[in-house]
Formats: structure tokens, C-alpha cells, sequence
């Protein structure tokens, strides 16, 4: 997916030609990421790629959801606030994508 995002890069810095409405509100976007190591540097990479990715996409990086240490299956569960915080990033997207539809109507 990232990868095919090439001609969309290329629209935008070559062609100097964006990919949003004039008027459209900036679309946000968050990244949500497991990982079973407990390396404070995991994530890094992801998240410069999913940078990148947004931005080439028009999207403004809203903030990340990245939860270490979490190996086996239903292992999420047990984090003590994992599934509050993707709730409450959850609401907010809800919240700004109710907003956005609004202001384009």
C-alpha cells in the first residue's frame, strides 16, 4: 500500500498539483501499531514510513497509538490502557470526521 503511493508523492513535489478540494478540510490520520518487542526504538521506523505516507496523502499526522510488549493473541487485553486509549482516539477521529462532513456540506 505505502509503496504504490509513489504517483501520489510524484503529483504532489513534481507536479506541484495537490490531491485535496479547494475548501476541503485537512484529513487526520492516526497510526496504530503492536509490537511484541519491548525496545523503546520499535516503532521508529514505522513511524517516520507512516509519515511520510500521510504526507504524500494530504493527511495531517494526528498522533499514534504504538503499544510494546504485546506477543500472543489476546495479549491487548491485558494492557492496562490500550483499549481506553484506542477508544478515546477513536471518539476523536469520530468527532473530527463529524466535523469535516459538516463544513463540506
Amino acid at each position: 500500500m505505502i509503496d504504490r503511493c509513489q504517483a501520489l508523492w510524484a503529483r504532489k513535489y513534481i507536479l506541484k498539483k495537490s490531491s485535496v478540494e479547494k475548501g476541503e478540510a485537512k484529513r487526520k490520520g492516526w497510526f496504530l501499531s503492536v509490537g511484541g518487542s519491548r525496545g523503546a526504538k520499535v516503532f521508529e521506523g514505522a513511524i517516520l514510513t507512516v509519515r511520510y505516507f500521510f504526507d504524500a496523502l494530504n493527511v495531517e499526522y494526528a498522533g499514534e497509538l504504538i503499544f510494546r510488549g504485546i506477543d500472543g493473541k489476546g495479549a491487548i487485553k491485558e494492557h492496562p490502557s490500550a483499549l481506553k486509549e484506542a477508544f478515546e482516539a477513536g471518539q476523536r477521529l469520530a468527532t473530527t470526521w463529524q466535523r469535516r462532513k459538516k463544513y463540506m456540506s
